[in-house]
């Protein structure tokens, strides 16, 4: 009998052990089934300045935005850190002090801080990019140049 017991209490012993050890094994946390491609990673905007992070409580807002063929944005410029990430389409950023850039469909950048810039659609459709900011509540995301 204590056998039995001695040989019961090792299974269970291993049949919970096994699948905990199995996970913490693994190098990569993703579960089978599923895939990730980075799209961007970095610790510094497009134009090689460093991401500052705002003080405050912090806040995400994310908006999609639809440039016309021939549209554009106002010349504005972020006091926060955001990410552009082109859905559809091109467009041609320009700011304040560097060279024209075009994105294209699944190609994303972090903006420039507190510099002026615009986004141009110089296609004959609409380019879709979708924008986060990371700011802090009750603060602005976007500030329109004079």
């Amino acid at each position: 009998m204590k056998t039995i017991i001695k040989l019961s209490a090792l299974t269970l012993g291993l049949a919970i052990a096994l699948p905990i050890t199995a996970a913490l094994a693994q190098d990569d946390a993703l579960p089978a089934g599923f895939e990730a491609e980075p799209v961007l990673r970095t610790t510094t905007t497009r134009d090689g300045d460093p991401i500052a992070w705002p003080q405050g409580t912090a806040e995400i807002v994310s908006v999609i935005g639809t440039i016309e063929p021939g549209g554009r944005t106002p010349l504005h410029q972020h006091p926060v850190p955001v990410y552009v990430y082109i859905l559809e389409g091109e467009v041609e950023l320009r700011t304040e002090g560097g060279d024209p850039h075009v994105y294209g469909a699944g190609e994303a950048y972090i903006e420039a801080l507190n510099r002026d810039h615009q986004l141009f659609n110089m296609t004959d459709s609409d380019a879709k990019v979708l924008v986060v900011f990371a700011g802090a509540e009750d603060q602005p995301t976007t500030v329109t140049s004079q």
